[in-house]
């Protein structure tokens, strides 16, 4: 079985697991500007690259000869939080949510609290501890600099479900 995770956020990041074979692939979701030349999201996720990227991962790794199901992190509006992040963020989500529908078929894209995943792995909100965690599980990830606790959320999302699945 492969699992396509998702840690969705403009520095979010996407992971591929196999359920026999390990981590397979880990990015960081592209972005690219969207035209607005001030405010403070200019970005955006860059849905041709990241469309081209699960294409390739697609091809490269015969999704069609596998059973595929994603796994992406629901976001949590914090009433807090502006209303241009909170817009972004759920932008974001749904481009990540239909380019995986796109890829595992319909009903195999499971949403998860951040709560629920976390927990399994006795995580709180230290980004580090989500590196270390994914490294135990997973020696060779590419999270080894501090930024790259987008990825290790990834690929812990996607052994989450690999475990829930099992």
């Amino acid at each position: 079985m492969l699992i396509l995770s998702c840690d969705p956020g403009l520095t979010g990041a996407l992971a591929l697991l196999d359920s026999q074979r390990g981590l397979l692939e880990c990015e960081d979701i592209p972005t690219c500007p969207n035209g607005t030349a001030s405010g403070h999201m200019r970005n955006w996720v860059d849905v041709e690259r990241l469309a081209a990227t699960l294409a390739s991962w697609s091809s490269r790794h015969a999704f069609a000869q596998h059973s595929v199901r994603g796994a992406i992190e629901r976001p949590i509006p914090m009433p807090k939080l502006p209303a241009q992040t909170v817009a972004s963020q759920f932008d974001t989500f749904g481009v990540l949510r239909a380019l995986l529908l796109t890829r595992v078929g319909p009903g195999g894209v499971h949403m998860v609290n951040p709560q629920v995943w976390k927990r399994l792995f006795g995580l709180g909100s230290e980004k580090g501890d989500s590196r270390a965690c994914c490294l135990r599980l997973y020696p060779a990830a590419p999270v080894t600099r501090a930024k790259d606790h987008n990825r290790a959320e990834a690929i812990l999302i996607g052994h989450w479900l690999l475990r829930e699945i099992a």
